[in-house]
Order: structure tokens, then sequence, then C-alpha cells
């Protein structure tokens, strides 16, 4: 690529980073600071442990017990956030926020570079950019200190490798480094890594890599393990996590594939759920109908679903995205699969599945013609930002003390 359109491509997509962190900045603003005291936010967001999350991202002496399911997060967004304090000081959420948003930041310039890759015009990365930066996923998950954004972050990384791969050979240091990755924030997420290994090697060299990538992270996690109070081993298991599988609470089959696949673009109806004194109220979607929130909303989900539609019908008709499509597939059907039987809040893990619902959208430009494609997902952008940035007001009012 001649280096005047790489200047180009370098500004466009520093713009749209630079777009995504005020839009999380304003939106964040909303939040009150009682969502990050344990005694009070712990679950209200959504059932999310932000407080626990901004605690250990500033304090090694805090409870670190999820690195059990979190396998070195610990250890590695610790000494990130502690660097960037050091050079940008600030309070302790801050901190974390400022973390946050560089992480949302890396994540557009991501999925921008994965357009290109994928083989889409400038326009049309940058249309389909501008669709993640508007999605609930993004304005809810990348705005608060959390780990779901850096493990969405790590999905993205292994489907630009997996992309990459279509272009020209990959060598096993860069699928290992993949796998390590995905495995690093989240272990189910690990399921990308193990994919993109099968695919890309025979299954002799893909065993070999994968064990690496474990024995790498398994290493790590036990020197976290000495430096993280309470720090857990995740290859030791978590008994804790039968506590989140085939909840009643959690709704039906239809609800939770409604929250995997509508609920990560554009928000239903946010209700509240009543908490004991001092906590807050928690936050849930689980049992929305969608489209509940308003009729931009409505709208942004009728043109994301025929924007998916024709994403699916796009990878099929293009053979020379089989791989692609295979890596995609199979970590897709694998969150997808795990979020029928776990957890109760199925938003909560709305951040994973946004770059995975993300990459089939883009293929709907070999479905329909590129240009049309990309005006859908546009207008789809605008309508769902809206919409989001008016739900994330209201669920920011609904968070109020139990009493």
């Amino acid at each position: 690529m001649p280096r005047r359109a790489l200047g180009w491509d370098a500004l466009v997509a520093a713009l749209l980073a630079l777009a995504a962190v005020l839009l999380l900045t304003t939106l964040s603003r909303q939040l009150p600071p009682e969502l990050f005291a344990r005694d009070s936010g712990l679950d209200a967001w959504f059932q999310s442990d932000t407080p626990r999350v901004l605690a250990n991202m500033v304090d090694a002496q805090s409870n670190h017990y999820r690195t059990k399911v979190h396998p070195i997060a610990s250890i590695l967004i610790h000494p990130m956030v502690t660097g960037l304090r050091a050079l940008w000081p600030g309070s302790d959420l801050q901190a974390a926020m400022r973390f946050a948003y560089l992480v949302a930041a890396l994540w557009v310039l991501c999925f921008y570079v994965l357009c290109r890759v994928l083989g889409n015009g400038r326009f049309v990365a940058m249309c389909f950019s501008l669709l993640a930066i508007g999605s609930a996923a993004f304005q809810f998950w990348f705005s608060v200190p959390e780990t779901y954004a850096l493990g969405s972050l790590s999905l993205l990384w292994v489907l630009l490798v997996a992309a990459l791969a279509v272009h020209r050979p990959v060598s096993d240091g860069l699928l290992l480094a993949a796998s390590i990755a995905s495995l690093a924030i989240t272990v189910t997420n690990w399921v990308a890594g193990l994919a993109l290994a099968v695919v890309q090697r025979p299954w002799r060299r893909a065993l070999a890599i994968s064990a690496a990538a474990f024995v790498i992270v398994a290493v790590l996690a036990v020197a976290q393990r000495f430096l993280y109070s309470f720090a857990k081993l995740f290859f030791l298991g978590s008994r804790e996590e039968a506590d989140y599988v085939n909840l009643e609470r959690a709704g039906t089959v239809l609800n939770k594939l409604a929250a995997m696949f509508w609920h990560p673009l554009s928000l239903p109806e946010v209700l509240s759920v009543a908490s004991v004194p001092p906590k807050l109220n928690w936050l849930t979607v689980q049992l929305s109908t969608p489209a509940s929130g308003g009729w931009a909303g409505g709208a942004a989900l009728l043109l994301w679903s025929l924007l998916l539609a024709a994403g699916v019908v796009g990878l099929l008709r293009t053979p020379r995205w089989r791989s692609f499509a295979a890596v995609l597939g199979l970590t897709l059907a694998a969150q997808v699969a795990l979020h029928l039987v776990y957890g109760d809040e199925t938003f909560l893990y709305a951040a994973h599945f946004l770059p995975l619902l993300m990459a089939v959208a883009v293929f709907a430009t070999r479905a329909l013609p590129p240009t049309l494609a990309a005006a859908t997902a546009l207008l789809t952008a605008g309508l769902a930002a809206f919409h989001n940035a008016a739900m994330y007001e209201a669920a920011t009012g609904l968070l109020q003390h139990a009493r």
C-alpha cells in the first residue's frame, strides 16, 4: 500500500479512536461515585464486579481471587495502570478510567485495521467502525473499569491474525502470541486461540502451540500468585462457577440468544432490581424484550439483523475467507454454547460478543453492494449511538440506593 494511503488510514483510524474516547468520557461522567464503592456498587452494573476490578487495577493488596477465571489479568493490568498513573497522576478511579479509554482507543484502531485487512475500502471500514462505537456493548462496557473490554480486544487480535493468514503465511510465534492473548484475560476466550491454531496448523503442531501458550500463561499465573493478594491459579479450576450454571432467573433460551445477538448492538429497556441496603439497586436487561427501549433502538435492531444475515451470506459466498470464517464460526459457536448455560445476565459478556458479531456484519459487503452495506452500517450506527446514549442515561438514573 502506498505511504500516502497508509497516512490517510492512520488519520481516519486516529479520528475514530478520538471520537470513541470522547463519547466514553461523556458517558462515564454520568456514573455515580457509589457504583465504584465495594459496599454499594457490587453487581449493580448488570452484575459486574466494578468495585473489585477497580481495586485490582490500582492496588496489589486488594482481593485478586477472580484470577481463577481471569488467568493473568492482574499481572498485566495493574503494572500498566501504575505506569500510566506515574505519567499522568490522578485518583484511583481516574487512573483506571484512563486505562479503560486507552483500551477502547486501541480496540477501535484494531477493528479499523481488521476491516481493511478483510479487503474493505476506507469508507466501509469507517462506517463499520462507527457502528461498533455506537453499539451498546461498546458504550456500556468500555466506559467502566472492567476486564471485558480487554478480553474483547484479545478476541479481536485473534481475528486479526486469522485475517492476516489469508494474505500470507503467519509464523508459529504469531499464533502463539494470539493464543496467549486469548487465554490471558478470560479463560473461556482461549477457545479463539485454540480455533486459530487448529485451523492454521496440522493437529500435532496446533497442540504444541496451544500447550506452549498454556505453559507460558501458567508460569505467569504462578508468579502472579506471589505478587498479588489472594490471587488464584486458573488451572486448578473454580467450583464457584457452578453457581452460575442453568439459573432459572436467566430466562429462556430466547432471552439468552437475544442478549447475545441483539442486546450488544441495541439495548432494550433497562430494569431495576431491588437490592439490600446500603447497596445500589441492580440493573438488568436479561428478561427485557428486544427493541423495547424506543423507536430508534428498534430501527437499529432491524437494520442490524439485515447486516448480520447479509454477513452470513457473504461469509458463505467467499471461499478465500474460509479459514477466517472457520476461526470466527468456532469461536462464536463456543461463546453461544457457553452462555446458553452460564450466567444470569448475558449482557455482562456483550463486549466478548462484539468483535465476533461485527466481523460477521462486515461481510455484508460480500452479499450486498459495498456502498449499500456501508450506508446501512452508517445509518445503523447513528440510530444505535443515539438510542444507546439515551439508555445509558436512563440506566444511570436507575442506580439508586436500595431502601
